[in-house]
């Protein structure tokens, strides 16, 4: 797969999705529309999710199969490949490597870590700390580095500086609502776990 045929965000999360389960295109778009912690952070209109779901069947990513619709005579039902599979796990596992990822993709990623329990959702949010830590030691010892006269560079970097802290302050933050979160629902049906630990 080559660097322009390579997933976007958008589209790694339709895959989640339909790592789940199979589901017909419409009802994709009601789960992404109508889901309070999708929709507060993605959304998609109607059209570019049948433009996306077309692309990554192109990729190989998807196949369909056309099914009888209770309103409709057939529908079509999308299944990830086996490649499509692949690619969403070492996505999904993976910590972001850019500080402008986190508001999306990080966000995505943590959303389907969370369904498949506490300790996958726990070494994601560790791995991501752990790049966090890189980004704001490179930071500090950009900024130790700079003269006086490269004030604008200063304010750059310290304002890097500071959205990482923030970053990995709210990773903790995270971190203590999930456990929290699992500690009060203790029983987790193994049937809901979206992919094993």
């Amino acid at each position: 797969m080559t660097r322009s045929q390579a997933p976007f965000s958008l589209e790694y999360i339709l895959l989640g999705f339909l790592f789940q389960a199979p589901i017909h295109g419409y009802d994709l778009y009601k789960k992404i529309t109508q889901l309070e912690a999708i929709s507060l952070v993605w959304h998609i209109k109607q059209n570019q999710l049948y433009a996306l779901l077309d692309k990554l069947k192109g990729n190989g990513l998807l196949t369909s199969t056309m099914m009888p619709g209770a309103s409709y005579l057939m529908r079509k039902e999308y299944q990830i490949t086996s490649a499509g599979r692949r690619i969403f796990l070492d996505w999904a596992t993976s910590p972001v490597r850019h500080g402008r990822e986190m508001r999306q993709e990080f966000l995505a990623k943590l959303y389907f870590a969370q369904q498949s329990g506490l300790l996958v959702s726990l070494e994601l949010i560790e791995e991501q700390r752990a790049v966090c830590t890189e980004w704001l030691a490179s930071f500090q010892a950009s900024l130790s580095k700079l003269t006086e006269e490269q004030y604008f560079e200063k304010i750059l970097f310290s304002y890097r500086l500071s959205q990482t802290q923030a970053t990995l302050a709210w990773l903790d933050d995270s971190r203590i609502e999930i456990q929290t979160a699992h500690t009060r629902l203790q029983r987790i049906d193994p049937k809901t776990l979206l992919f094993e630990t």
